[in-house]
């Protein structure tokens, strides 16, 4: 093997040890993300439960209210009570949507990352393979005397 393939060879080692180390930092990141979002995830669940726990309760008051005969808060006031509440929730919702959307972003560049060192790799072995015959001719012609039939 000359200089030459040890120099490219040592140099394809470093490119492809940096492109690990890249790949780990990534997934990492992802790793992060998916977590993050998890959290969130249960943090809005909880919340929904809730909300639905109060209306419950503001239903019950009022019902109470009514039957003993005092004046509940008007169906107007409740109604646009309950359209905040609807809004809250489509936000919490539209967040939960970009998340997903974004989720699948990092999924999308996880997979280009890997179908690129996959390519790399190959590109790398036929590399390899075609330096390592010119290798054998150029250090005396071995391969050229088992061609020859002798």
């Amino acid at each position: 093997m000359t200089d030459d393939d040890m120099k490219s060879g040592a140099g394809f080692d470093e490119r492809e040890r940096v492109s690990d180390e890249r790949e780990r930092f990534a997934d990492e990141r992802e790793r992060i993300a998916d977590e993050r979002e998890r959290i969130a995830d249960g943090r809005e669940a909880a919340a929904e439960k809730h909300e639905a726990r109060l209306t419950a309760w503001e239903n019950r008051l009022d019902g109470r209210a009514r039957a003993m005969g005092e004046s509940a808060v008007g169906e107007r006031q409740r109604s646009y009570e309950a359209i905040d509440r609807a809004r809250g929730v489509l936000e919490a919702s539209q967040a939960r949507l970009e998340r997903s959307a974004a989720t699948l972003r990092r999924g999308d560049a996880s997979d280009d990352r890997e179908q690129r060192t996959v390519v790399q790799e190959v590109a790398a072995s036929a590399t390899r393979q075609t330096v390592r015959p010119r290798s054998v001719e150029s250090s005396g012609g071995e391969a050229d005397t088992s061609q020859s039939g002798r």
